[in-house]
């Protein structure tokens, strides 16, 4: 099948560089031209590309909103900006537009071919070509302290525990621990470990790095060395989200506040994203301003579910507070059981071993017969299906 790729350089010398080294790739059909992000709709409009890759020398907010608007009409197209603006703000504010990936200046054959190779080998992941069967869900907590590290290992553990297949990624990057939350296994492989391996991901690679809390929930822990996770791209997540995908039933990501550009291609690839806060004015706050991002990312109300933890009757602010100042819906709440919480997660054992008659842990397993009715004990785990002689 031929890959489609639009160029729009800074000057003719490139698109001749470009059509040199696609003239010997068999299977893309490149159209390089010289112009500028008031040319992008046009392009895409005619050509209809799978790919678009756009000089972007200078960090302009005019030419973002007209790469933004373009991208609306066409959200399947991969774009590409080539800058060599790297801040977190720009990169922050390219997301928001739609662009899938911030590659360093110059525009040039090596780029191409880079893009070219990773389109060809499955590493490029195309808008509308996730795998609808599983379930991606993110967890970020308005602020820290919110409990969204708890509740996404215990669902996490309370899903596998009815036989589903799931994946639970920290990218918490800096400072993650949902690994000491379901016991004390040795971290394997990090994902700051998986990420400087990209370019040989596969379904081995992705197994032999997860921590195996049971036969059907695998964890990919955070780095212990929070010094170099900036090596970690938001390239890097997608290709490990996406791989998680096709092999998992669920895929649960346990995300930062801090938006940066690895956290919004999480919640860009998720499913669903559930806002943890509870019931106070820093966190009613903190949630607001949140709602008002994903509202600038595009993201519709029905992807985000809001979830209150610790909740409790009494105070000052209610959930018609919450739904007043984030403009969405709350989607669940989770009781407030300080006391066997704090001892599931001092003892890293999962709250529905511990104390199941416990009211957090009838209520995540009542969230789990809603995201999985019908589950059972018996599914065979993917991984054995992988190795078995009849695969």
């Amino acid at each position: 099948m031929n890959i489609k790729v639009s160029a729009l350089c800074n000057s003719e010398a490139t698109v001749a560089a470009l059509n040199a080294a696609a003239s010997n790739r068999s299977g893309v059909l490149l159209s390089a031209q010289t112009g500028s992000p008031q040319s992008v709709a046009g392009v895409l409009r005619r050509e209809q590309p799978d790919v678009m890759l756009l000089d972007f020398p200078n960090t302009d907010e005019l030419a973002m909103q007209q790469v933004e608007s373009a991208l609306l009409k066409a959200p399947a197209t991969h774009m590409v900006l080539v800058s060599p603006d790297r801040s977190v703000e720009f990169l922050m504010r390219a997301m928001r537009a739609g662009v899938r990936e911030v590659l360093p200046s110059p525009l040039s054959a090596a780029t191409l071919l880079q893009v070219i190779e990773r389109v060809q080998t499955g590493q490029l992941v195309r808008a509308g070509s996730q795998n609808a069967a599983a379930q991606v869900i993110a967890m970020i907590p308005a602020k820290g302290g919110a409990g969204a590290t708890f509740l996404a290992s215990n669902l996490a553990y309370a899903l596998s525990r009815q036989g589903n297949r799931v994946a639970l990624l920290d990218l918490n990057l800096y400072f993650g621990d949902a690994s000491i939350f379901l016991g004390d296994k040795p971290v394997v492989s990090s994902m700051l470990d998986l990420a400087r391996q990209s370019d040989r991901l596969d379904a081995a690679l992705l197994n032999s790095s997860m921590i195996k809390v049971n036969e059907n929930l695998h964890l990919l822990a955070a780095s212990e060395s929070p010094e170099e996770v900036s090596e970690v791209s938001a390239a890097d997540v997608e290709k490990i989200i996406e791989l998680a995908r096709s092999h998992y039933d669920f895929v649960l990501m346990d995300v930062s506040s801090t938006l940066d550009p690895v956290a919004v291609k999480a919640l860009d690839l998720a499913d669903t994203v559930c806002l943890i806060l509870q019931l106070n004015l820093p966190f009613l706050r903190a949630a607001k301003h949140m709602a008002a991002v994903f509202r600038q990312l595009g993201y519709p109300r029905e992807k985000v579910s809001v979830v209150v933890n610790r909740f409790e009757k009494i105070g000052n602010i209610n959930l018609s507070n919450v739904e007043k100042a984030t403009l969405l819906k709350i989607g669940r709440t989770i009781p407030n059981s300080h006391i066997a919480v704090t001892a599931s997660v001092n003892e890293g054992v999962p709250l529905i071993d511990m104390a199941p008659r416990d009211p957090v842990a009838r209520a995540l397993q009542a969230w789990v017969q809603e995201l999985a009715p019908g589950s059972d004990e018996t599914r065979v785990s993917w991984w054995q299906r992988l190795m078995s002689p009849s695969s």
